[in-house]
């Protein structure tokens, strides 16, 4: 067992060594939900609560500047 540490060890050196950093973006995989009025009239009446998690997101991404 001992005789596979070694080994192991330098590999994930190696691998971790690989990882690119890149700068990250607060509007990174976010995106506007868009439904469509039928959908937004049905969630409004059926689903409230989200409804407003909707327009949480979409607020939260126009004042993060994600989107106009």
């Amino acid at each position: 067992m001992t005789k596979y540490l070694v080994p192991i060890l330098l590999a994930c050196a190696v691998i971790s060594g690989c990882s690119k950093t890149t700068s990250g973006n607060a509007c990174d995989g976010w995106r506007k939900l868009t439904p469509t009025l039928e959908s937004a009239l049905k969630i409004t009446m059926d689903d409230r609560q989200f409804a407003n998690q909707v327009a949480s997101h979409n607020a939260h991404g126009s004042k993060a500047g994600c989107w106009k």
